[in-house]
């Protein structure tokens, strides 16, 4: 069906059509919100599938009118697919889904009102997801010239945040209800793959509350933009050159042309790692006897809690908990994991076409130009082997040779798991508060340091840290050049490294002394430990977040926040740049040593 009407008439048959949609994609989103936060009784129910059916059919018809009025309609298909498809799916929901609802009833163990609800739920999230397709397709915020892609970052952080808040104060959330703040700092933690926590997990909230952390340590790990752009470059259309630009900043990519190949590898191999991993959390359970309750639910959760970097556990204790004990193979995974996502992004697609490449040479096949592992893949892998084994050995020194500490498992194991999920992951296999003071110490240095660059670690990163030693070596060794791996770096390079370290260290000693002045009877070096694990969202913690009241909970929530988007990127995102000078000023000499 096709209706033979100007460009102009159809302009504006579509601008009318444009704000129906969104009133449909905010009125679903509002009526998701309602569904996952509150039990419904039957009159509620009954209510809210007729508001549903409504706003489905409006959303039929003007996806209907929409395709009547294109002039190439099966151009229109093919470039908006999926879009297409999910019309398709809301057309089925509105005049199925009642035999629908009774064909899953029958074959289904499951209350009628739960079935209810996840139709519900269902449709709502059809319709929310194609209304964000459609507003990805004309981009025009995330395209806007006065806002920089730091910014929109930050926003996009700061609104999830926000819908994170809102969700866990909801009813069914909680067991017995949760303060803003607590709500506020647990999203931001989430969000910001922290894994610091106010309020006992396990104790607190609901298994519906458990998967909404869930859920926002996931699009937290991968990055807001990062799901934006994925959507908008395989779904919507593309897009432009300036937000291809902007990815290129956000995701330490060289070239603009492998742009799409990157956020196929970020989406493919994470989903595809934390699949795996749930699985073999979950083997491991069963074979070692300690399934528990919801073994699945379990291992879902911490396989993506630990790729995500995030530290979150449903276990009060965290992994230290009694019924882990000796679980080694699970802690083995869970380190892997942690590696995994830490290691950065573009290091696995360059590790990824090195090793297709081999595979191709191996089979007689040959390329033009074989790929090899780039100098920031070479820095990165070096650096963490260095990091992994070091902070391993000399843990093991500190906690297990001059002092007698804790261990779940060997000590050689227990300093190896340490020195791992002190890259930002936060997850605890024995109680950190009883770790000695030079272990603390040295874990301390570990997440100050961090993970990998466009990786779900924080902290400065381990780019950050070979840079500075370099330029340090530079200096004691009188040579005028950086070297790595037969490669030179550039200037900018150690300045931008320079920076990052001295704003990472002013940021974490602004917020020590907040947090002593705010608590002047909790331990200095506590509330110090508790100040490097929040800006590197680490999630480790000695046992002070619980304590802490209401002002150094903020403190500490702006510490994740930014600790997530970057100090040096959080700053430079409300600095205006200043256009270059024509002249040089004439240089002189500053006494040093």
């Amino acid at each position: 069906m096709r209706l033979p009407i100007s460009d102009r008439h159809r302009e504006l048959v579509i601008s009318v059509l444009n704000p129906v949609t969104v009133f449909c994609g905010a009125s679903a989103l509002a009526l998701l919100v309602a569904v996952m936060g509150w039990p419904m009784e039957d009159e509620m129910r009954i209510l809210v599938r007729a508001i549903t059916a409504a706003i489905l059919t409006a959303f039929v018809v003007q996806e209907v009118l929409r395709f009547a009025v294109q002039s190439r309609p099966l151009r229109f298909l093919r470039e908006r697919y999926l879009e297409a498809i999910l019309a398709l799916a809301a057309a089925v929901e509105l005049l199925f889904g009642e035999p629908i609802l009774g064909w899953i009833g029958q074959r289904t163990d499951l209350p009628g009102s739960t079935i209810t609800v996840i139709y519900l739920a269902a449709t709502q999230l059809t319709l929310v997801i194609l209304t964000g397709l459609r507003a990805l397709r004309s981009n025009s915020f995330l395209s806007g010239r006065r806002l920089s892609p730091g910014m929109v970052f930050i926003l996009s952080f700061a609104l999830l945040i926000t819908l994170g808040t809102l969700l866990l104060k909801t009813p069914q959330a909680t067991v017995s209800g949760i303060g803003w703040v607590d709500a506020c700092f647990t999203a931001t933690s989430a969000v910001c793959v922290t894994g610091l926590i106010t309020v006992d997990m396990e104790q607190t909230f609901t298994r519906h509350g458990q998967w909404i952390i869930l859920g926002l340590i996931q699009v937290g790990g991968l990055g807001v933009m990062t799901i934006t752009y994925f959507f908008a470059y395989f779904f919507a259309g593309g897009v432009t050159l300036r937000n291809r630009i902007a990815l290129q900043d956000l995701l330490c990519e060289e070239n603009l042309g492998h742009i799409g190949t990157v956020l196929g590898v970020i989406v493919g191999f994470t989903l595809v790692t934390e699949i795996v991993g749930a699985i073999a959390i979950y083997l491991f359970l069963s074979a070692g006897g300690s399934a528990g309750a919801d073994p699945a639910f379990f291992s879902l959760f911490h396989s993506v809690s630990a790729f995500c970097n995030a530290g979150f556990s449903t276990l009060g204790n965290g992994l230290a908990d009694a019924s882990l004990v000796g679980q080694t193979s699970v802690f083995s995974i869970i380190m892997i994991l942690i590696v995994g996502g830490g290691i950065g992004f573009p290091v696995v697609k360059n590790l990824l076409l090195v090793s297709l490449a081999r595979v191709a040479r191996f089979l007689g096949l040959r390329s033009a130009v074989a790929p090899r592992l780039t100098t920031n893949s070479q820095i990165v892998l070096f650096t963490t082997l260095s990091l992994l084994a070091g902070g391993t050995v000399i843990i093991w020194l500190t906690e297990f040779v001059f002092g007698h500490g804790v261990a779940n498992g060997s000590g050689w194991f227990t300093a190896l798991f340490h020195a791992v999920t002190a890259r930002t992951a936060g997850f605890n296999i024995t109680p950190v508060g009883s770790l000695l003071p030079a272990t603390a110490a040295v874990m301390m240095f570990l997440m100050f340091v961090g993970g990998s660059p466009s990786s779900t670690a924080g902290g400065i990163k381990t780019t950050t840290l070979a840079v500075a030693f370099m330029a340090v070596r530079r200096v004691l060794l009188g040579r005028t050049e950086i070297e790595a791996f037969g490669r030179r770096l550039g200037e900018d390079v150690t300045n931008r490294a320079l920076a990052i370290v001295l704003l990472a260290v002013g940021f974490i000693t602004i917020t020590t002394t907040a947090l002593c002045a705010l608590h002047p009877e909790l331990s200095p070096a506590d509330l110090t430990f508790e100040a490097v694990s929040a800006v590197s969202t680490v999630g480790l913690t000695r046992g002070v977040t619980p304590q802490v009241g209401d002002a150094a909970k903020w403190v500490l929530v702006t510490a994740m926040f930014v600790g997530r988007i970057g100090v040096l990127l959080f700053l430079l995102s409300f600095i205006r740049k200043r256009p270059a000078t024509g002249y040089r000023l004439p240089e002189t000499n500053v006494v040093l040593t």
